[in-house]
């Protein structure tokens, strides 16, 4: 009987922590691939181009993916049209050169469709002097490990 009470107390244990182990995995892998999907926000390397206009406005949007996250995104008239342009989160954005209204920039990024509409996923802004940028070449975001590398510098 003493026997019996300790192999269901072992494999009790053993199937909890098979589940454990499991659901963690699991739920590493599937956030590790929603943030990938968030950051590269639809970026393709195929559909880069540069553009240079006015800034008709500057909006803080919140993320669709995530509506606590917001990004700053700009409304950039050029002599063709007037075409959104997604910079980056606010956090991130805040510790940059702003942008304003009436800025003359020249954006290089990934043409896309957003919610049914072209939009630009900006790589790099240039206005004046400044140069801003916010992707790779790859199109992957310089802010992801930005804040825990700023945090380490601080200390």
């Amino acid at each position: 009987m003493k026997k019996i009470k300790i192999c269901i107390v072992v494999l009790t244990a053993l199937v909890t922590t098979v589940a454990m182990v499991t659901t963690t995995a699991w739920a590493q892998q599937r956030s590790g691939r929603e943030m990938k999907q968030m950051y590269s926000r639809n970026y393709d390397v195929n559909t880069v181009e540069t553009i240079q206009g006015e800034v008709m406005e500057v909006s803080y949007n919140p993320s669709k993916n995530n509506r606590v996250m917001m990004g700053v995104h700009v409304t950039l008239k050029t002599q063709n049209e007037t075409v959104p342009v997604h910079l980056g989160p606010v956090w991130y954005m805040s510790e940059q050169d702003s942008l304003k209204a009436g800025d003359k920039i020249e954006v290089t990024g990934s043409r896309i469709t957003f919610n049914g509409a072209p939009a630009i996923v900006a790589a790099t802004v240039k206005r004046g002097g400044m140069t801003l940028r916010l992707r790779d070449e790859n199109g992957f975001p310089v802010w992801r490990g930005w804040r825990m590398r700023t945090m380490m510098k601080n200390q």
